[in-house]
């Protein structure tokens, strides 16, 4: 047994943790636990204690997108299994609305899916307020959408070429993020907006031979697969009425930890004065996409938001006037 083996059960068998797990099995309505002074990285401890003794299902709201990067890092290696996610927002800085981060969309898709298939499994998510202001798309609704593919099926390239291009996706030379597609004889690269790496599709004739993961940079393969599941561009194929709000996909046990509550209101109402000048500008943009999610108000109001929160039992990092409440 190694040391942080060892360090890791210490922290599932102490008994602060098992104090924490006492108050939230106390009631059936949602906990409010002030966890203070804890320093470094011990949080982190703390949270894969808890995940251990059965609190499967974590989400940590931290302070900015810097933050929530170092600590889902750090969880990350904590956890055997690697089930630690980043949620971030969908663009390529906070509260800069005018330009997208198609990176930033697969993120998103991805840490949504993950929770929504495995919330037996267990999953954590980090993420920060500017990234749970915004809207998901109903992980029900893509499910429903997805297009599957598996070797030794049929594929008709004209066929899989008008649909990628209905569901929102380019077609260039050659693939690079996500959102892209290229075919070139019977080869079909696609980034879909679901996955880490982009798919490689060979065809014979009409019959699919082989699939594949690959890096786009040098073009080799990661690993072969047997099937493939493309999900459509979450960002403007979806209506207003098919997003939600991320905590309404998470299941009712999911723990909620928040660094700092009073400055998460804060940012969440800067959030929304920054959105809502944003959209009354947005007759000038040239971007199509953009206009599109500012006309539909894909946002959170601030209060909205956080009675989807109180819905969770919530660990605070130090003293708020939302403690208050309770």
């Amino acid at each position: 047994m190694d040391n942080l083996t060892r360090l890791l059960q210490a922290y599932r068998d102490d008994s602060r943790v098992a104090g924490i797990i006492e108050k939230l099995k106390a009631s059936d309505k949602p906990s409010r636990i002030l966890s203070i002074d804890m320093i470094g990285a011990q949080e982190c401890f703390v949270l894969m204690g808890l995940k251990q003794q059965g609190y499967r299902n974590h989400v940590l709201i931290s302070t900015d997108k810097e933050e929530a990067a170092y600590l889902q890092n750090t969880l990350d290696n904590l956890s055997e299994d690697r089930a630690v996610s980043l949620f971030p927002d969908s663009f390529k800085r906070p509260l800069q609305f005018d330009e997208l981060d198609a990176h930033n969309v697969l993120q998103r898709t991805e840490a949504i899916n993950r929770m929504n298939l495995n919330p037996k499994a267990g999953e954590i998510i980090v993420t920060y307020p500017e990234a749970i202001f915004e809207k998901v798309v109903d992980p029900q609704l893509i499910e429903g959408q997805k297009i599957e593919i598996e070797v030794g099926e049929s594929l008709d390239l004209d066929t899989i070429l008008e649909v990628l291009i209905e569901y929102g996706f380019d077609r260039v030379d050659f693939v690079y993020e996500p959102g892209q597609f290229s075919i070139r004889g019977g080869i079909v690269d696609i980034f879909s907006f679901g996955n880490e790496w982009p798919y490689r599709v060979e065809l014979f004739d009409e019959e699919v031979e082989s699939l594949r993961m690959f890096n786009p940079g040098d073009q080799m393969s990661i690993r072969s697969i047997s099937k493939v599941a493309i999900i459509p561009n979450v960002t403007g194929q979806f209506s207003p009425e098919q997003k939600v709000p991320l905590f309404e996909v998470f299941p009712k046990d999911t723990l909620v930890w928040i660094k700092d509550a009073d400055f998460l209101v804060d940012q969440l109402n800067k959030c929304f004065e920054k959105a809502e000048e944003f959209a009354n500008d947005m007759l000038a943009m040239e971007n199509a996409l953009l206009k599109e999610i500012f006309k539909d108000r894909a946002f959170i109001l601030p209060g909205d938001l956080l009675s989807y929160i109180e819905e969770h039992s919530i660990i605070f990092s130090k003293k708020s006037i939302l403690l208050k409440k309770y």
